[in-house]
């Protein structure tokens, strides 16, 4: 499986890059992660909507045109750790990616929305996105765990 995360962010500092490695290096072979960082958008003369579109437009960009569009946002449908599970499975048995949006600190653009094809919330609470990635990882590598029958899932 493919998995792509596309996220409105600064490329990640070393703490970063160690904790998804971390995660990365313990998930079977056939996941297969990606990471891409753009740059927010941020001008003293573009308003909170301009930047919400050209960050939407800059991240649809790097989508996959055969990936199922997973849009996270705090909006979106609460999921739990065995229900992303088997979302991840329905997508392995179909043969088909993901890409994994996590949008700016504005949230996502309309047309973001609209090529998303499922947007989910991990929490009510607001995660700075260095976190919110490694902890996106985690919950792939757990789901990975889950359908292995491994006793990380407790």
């Amino acid at each position: 499986m493919k998995c792509k995360v596309i996220s409105i962010s600064h490329k990640p500092s070393d703490w970063e890059k160690q904790a998804l490695n971390f995660y990365t290096k313990q998930l079977p072979n056939h996941f297969q992660v990606s990471n891409v960082e753009v740059k927010p958008f941020s001008s003293k003369s573009m308003n909170k909507d301009s930047i919400l579109e050209a960050e939407g437009s800059e991240i649809l960009k790097y989508v996959d045109q055969d990936a199922h569009v997973i849009l996270w946002d705090r909006q979106g449908q609460k999921i739990n750790s065995l229900d992303f599970a088997s979302l991840l499975q329905d997508q392995i048995d179909q043969g088909v990616g993901i890409n994994f949006i996590i949008g700016g600190a504005h949230g996502a653009s309309d047309n973001l929305i609209k090529n998303s094809q499922l947007i989910l919330s991990a929490s009510e609470l607001t995660f700075p996105h260095r976190l919110f990635k490694i902890f996106l990882m985690e919950q792939i590598y757990r789901a990975s765990t889950i359908h292995r029958n491994h006793p990380y899932h407790k």
